[in-house]
């Protein structure tokens, strides 16, 4: 089985602003993060806003991150996890 590219080199011209390997970390890892959203929630219609809340999160936090094992992606898990707890947090004040 093929292992992944480390993330290191491509997280390092996202972490000077390159838009354009951002969008290459994205497209390696947003099913893995949507899919764990989904878990979370069970809502695929959430699941798409904690992805896109997690990704935005990564662009402004993008030199903040911590690659375990030359990877973002568990990182990016943290971030949806605690996306969710926050958004779960939010709809009980509402209630």
């Amino acid at each position: 089985m093929d292992m992944p590219p480390p993330d290191g080199p491509l997280y390092s011209a996202v972490s000077a602003g390159d838009a354009a390997a951002f969008g290459e970390l994205f497209e390696r890892h947003h099913r893995a993060v949507y899919n764990h959203a989904f878990r979370l929630t069970g809502s695929w219609t959430l699941a798409e806003d904690v992805t896109q809340a997690t990704f935005m999160t990564a662009w402004r936090r993008r030199g903040q991150a911590t690659l375990v094992d030359g990877s973002v992606l568990p990182w990016l898990l943290v971030v949806a996890g605690n996306t969710v707890r926050t958004e779960r947090r939010s709809v009980r004040r509402w209630l």
